[in-house]
């Protein structure tokens, strides 16, 4: 799991990409999007993290988006999942 609890120390538009790295750890992904067309593309690093007990399968993905080499934010996503049988 990524060390959510340093994600205050991070400043939007402020901390450097490599401050993220330290912080939070080596991203499992990587990628690039653009939100709408009159924004810059962003690079966009993602974590993730599953977690499973008994029949329960919960997985939390954070987001983390950097411009320039600075970090802009991130997104939190989190789903839990019940396995089993169906009848």
């Amino acid at each position: 799991m990524p060390r959510i609890d340093q994600l205050a120390t991070l400043k939007g538009g402020v901390s450097s990409a490599q401050e993220v790295v330290v912080a939070l750890g080596e991203p499992r992904g990587q990628g690039q999007a653009r939100f709408a067309a009159e924004l810059p593309e962003q690079n966009i690093w993602f974590y993730e993290y599953t977690q499973a007990s008994g029949s329960k399968v919960q997985m939390k993905i954070l987001l983390v988006f950097i411009e320039k080499d600075v970090y802009v934010g991130h997104l939190w996503f989190s789903s839990g999942l019940l396995l089993g049988a169906t009848k």
